[in-house]
């Protein structure tokens, strides 16, 4: 009897084994690899300098403050007006913020006019701290015939002794996203990156040409 049972065990196993391996692609679904994109970098610096570089002080661009969904490493879009989404597949090598940080950092260090730019993660002295708020950095997908992204930052110039502030100023950056695939809207939000430097980099300059 004893035998029999083991028999019978023996054979339901191996039929089993057989119908999972007949449906293991339905149940067990490839999943699709992630993508892992960096923010393309394409500043234009002028090419010409109309302030001397030892007429403006230090710099130190600290990282921007943000919240929720525009904190972390998600590429995110607006389907709806007041709702945030994002792609399933695909993320930033790292956080937004820190992403953004880098960006301004190498452009302004690009940047003819400004001789001295740090981040906050480095050691050397600084006169001035740019801090700043994040509140847009998302595809807007709205009106499907118009997707742009969208790029809001509020900064400001602050004084590192006094902990005065010496100027702020709202960003608001819109670029168009020319496809439809998710290579045209990183495109598009390296584009977004490279104007709003190019406007910080103006803004800086006009700020503290007579500090």
């Amino acid at each position: 009897m004893s035998l029999c049972v083991s028999w019978l065990y023996r054979t339901a196993v191996l039929g089993l084994m057989v119908v999972l391996a007949g449906c293991s692609v339905a149940l067990f679904p490839e999943k699709h690899p992630l993508r892992i994109f960096t923010l393309p970098y394409d500043y234009r610096p002028p090419a010409v300098s109309d302030v001397g570089q030892e007429a403006l002080p230090a710099l130190k661009v600290v990282r921007p403050q943000a919240n929720g969904v525009l904190s972390g490493e998600r590429i995110v879009i607006e389907p709806r007006p007041d709702e945030l989404a994002a792609y399933s597949t695909v993320r930033w090598m790292t956080d937004v913020p820190l992403l953004l940080r880098d960006h301004v950092v190498r452009a302004l260090r690009d940047d003819p006019r400004i001789a001295t730019v740090v981040s906050d993660t480095s050691g050397s002295g600084s006169d001035i701290t740019l801090t700043s708020e994040l509140k847009a950095f998302q595809e807007d997908r709205i009106d499907a015939s118009d997707k742009a992204v969208r790029l809001y930052l509020q900064a400001q110039l602050v004084e590192n002794g006094s902990r005065r502030t010496l100027a702020t100023r709202d960003f608001h950056i819109r670029v168009p996203v020319d496809g439809d695939d998710i290579e045209a809207a990183i495109s598009a939000f390296g584009q977004a990156s490279d104007q709003l430097s190019r406007e910080l980099a103006d803004w800086v300059v006009a700020a503290l040409a007579d500090y």
